[in-house]
């Protein structure tokens, strides 16, 4: 097996596996289990490609393990202030909310927030879009067109969150569409630029860190806004 021929099967997984995982589990458990679901997946398809290829080939090396720090402080310090001026309007601060992570015990939403997040989407996502898919994306792409598509996958990926996250805040299903669209090419941007941060730094890490900390810091504060405006007699677990 080479790299250059999982490439079909690590486009189809990017394209239709997480959309499989969302739409099959139920509406009350989906915040919770789809992330480990597909996080459980594609730590064993990492885990194969690191046994099959070896870890420097798919990113996992040492390299770059400092600027990854310096990445993350400055990653977690500029999405606080994003968030805190989202936070100074209501109309901004319900975009920004919830309501799955308002809905969640401190102990679950810690969880979420502290491990799900960055081990089972931050860090496999990484591990997978720029580790593996770009690694065999090269195989057989120019640097250019394999970033575009590595990060053209990444953002279908993310179709199902985007309509998720949108119809779980009451949203209806015209607008949750909506979302899912306007996700899809944000995270394809969002893709590009974590696939050159890879090719300058060398590995996963600052990808990694960048990620972690974008995913983290707004789940925070998108907790913190959904119960900004709840009455104040509804308990806060």
């Amino acid at each position: 097996m080479t790299l250059a021929s999982t490439v079909a099967g690590l486009a189809v997984y990017a394209v239709v596996f997480q959309t499989a995982v969302y739409f099959v589990l139920p509406h009350h458990v989906r915040a919770r289990w789809a992330p480990t679901t597909v996080g459980l997946a594609g730590a064993g398809v990492v885990l194969a490609a690191a046994l099959i290829f070896g870890l420097e080939t798919i990113g996992l090396s040492s390299t770059g393990l400092g600027e990854a720090l310096v990445w993350g402080a400055a990653t977690v310090t500029f999405m606080s202030i994003v968030a805190i001026v989202l936070m100074s309007r209501p109309d901004w601060r319900e975009n920004l909310a919830d309501a799955r992570l308002a809905a969640m015990s401190k102990t679950e939403a810690g969880l979420q927030i502290f491990f799900r997040i960055p081990f089972f989407t931050a860090f496999v996502e990484e591990a997978f879009f720029r580790g593996l898919l770009h690694a065999a994306l090269l195989a057989i792409y120019p640097t250019e067109v394999a970033l575009w598509l590595g990060a053209g996958l990444f953002g279908v990926w993310h179709i199902a969150p985007g309509y998720d996250q949108a119809r779980a805040n009451d949203k209806t299903r015209n607008q949750g569409i909506l979302n899912s669209v306007v996700t899809v090419v944000a995270m394809t941007a969002a893709g590009a630029f974590l696939v050159w941060l890879r090719i300058e730094t060398g590995s996963i890490w600052a990808p990694f860190a960048v990620h972690a900390g974008v995913n983290m810091t707004m789940a925070l504060w998108a907790r913190f806004a959904a119960r900004f405006d709840a009455p104040s007699s509804v308990p806060v677990s």
